[in-house]
């Protein structure tokens, strides 16, 4: 009988790459999602899915959905982005908490927890994170952070590790940063929203934001290969491949896609400072203005056995997927390709 892995929130966008990788793998594999499949099981031959609310049904549940599962990915993760509030933050710590238990409970032998390198790289320090000092496994963010998304994963991460202590459990964390590339399922993720902004053209110009980029599928073979691999329990593995600057990649997708209303111009910082008094969005990205961030990724290297895909191409990947997709949809009229198609 092949072992079994649970994996949580299986239609989300990496906890549907897990199952996909999980599948290739060899594994048989039970998914949780709280409400409708969004078709993860139509995209998945094979994929065995169960509807479980982890954080309102009780751990009874949880256990009668975790039985027979060696194995268990946590993926699922209340908050996508943005503020948390005390409310939520409460509830994903007793949400993680309750699913760890319950995988003692079921008698899980090992365990894989998808935290972020929000809760790796929040230091103030400004020499931490810089490519000759690069962050590091050992290097936890401070419990405050004007990013309460941030706050939240490194509370969660913490209270899980002296959790699976006392439970016994087995388990390795996953760190990605920024997650890019192909959707599976025609959904709007929170990772799609800068490469939707610039395909869609509803941005008057571009910023300079910088942010470290990942692959999905680098993420999700990370998180397979590690519960199968005893040796990683304990580890915290970061999967973060490079720095990417937003105007770089609207360039680069206006490249691969003409005839969506791209725009490439440039917003000044001095525009970008007067604009964040008036709009929130623009307040919060600021500080990430030409903003680099190093990892050391060696670890999670070693375990899949190559370099980390490039950040350029997962996010073109994803911009690629998004239109298959219809996820992103072109205003009418816009571009050279628009009146041809209509006709």
């Amino acid at each position: 009988v092949m072992p079994k892995l649970l994996v949580t929130g299986v239609a989300g966008f990496i906890g549907g790459h897990v199952a996909r990788v999980a599948l290739l793998s060899g594994l048989a594999v039970r998914g949780t999602v709280r409400g409708t499949t969004h078709g993860i099981d139509k995209v998945l031959t094979g994929l065995e899915v169960v509807r479980v609310d982890l954080l309102h049904d009780s751990e009874a549940e949880l256990v009668a959905a975790m039985s027979g599962c060696t194995y268990l990915a946590h993926v699922a993760s209340p908050f996508p982005g943005g503020d948390v509030t005390d409310d939520e933050m409460r509830t994903a710590l007793e949400g993680t908490a309750k699913v760890l238990r319950a995988a003692a409970a079921a008698g899980v032998k090992r365990v894989v927890l998808t935290s972020s390198v929000a809760a790796i790289g929040g230091s103030e320090d400004k020499a931490k994170g810089t490519a000759s000092r690069p962050f590091t496994a050992e290097d936890w963010s401070p419990e405050t952070m004007p990013s309460s998304y941030a706050v939240s994963k490194t509370r969660a991460e913490k209270a899980a590790w002296a959790l699976a202590g006392r439970l016994g459990l087995e388990m390795t964390t996953i760190h990605p940063s920024f997650v890019n590339g192909p959707l599976l399922l025609p959904r709007s993720p929170t990772s799609t929203a800068m490469a939707k902004r610039i395909l869609e053209g509803s941005m008057p110009a571009v910023p300079a934001i910088g942010m470290n980029v990942c692959g999905v599928q680098d993420v999700a073979e990370a998180h397979v290969k590690a519960v199968l691999d005893p040796s990683t329990a304990g580890q915290r593995l970061i999967v973060a491949a490079g720095n990417l600057l937003m105007t770089d990649l609207a360039v680069a997708i206006k490249e691969a896609h003409p005839g969506w209303p791209i725009k490439t111009a440039r917003i000044p910082w001095v525009a970008m400072w007067l604009y964040s008094f008036f709009d929130k969005q623009a307040a919060g990205v600021l500080p990430m203005w030409k903003k680099e961030s190093y990892y050391d990724v060696s670890a999670a290297e070693q375990l899949l056995g190559r370099p980390l895909q490039p950040p350029m191409e997962a996010a073109l990947e994803m911009a690629a997927s998004i239109i298959e997709l219809g996820v992103a949809s072109r205003p009418q009229g816009a571009g050279v390709g628009a009146v041809k198609e209509e006709s």
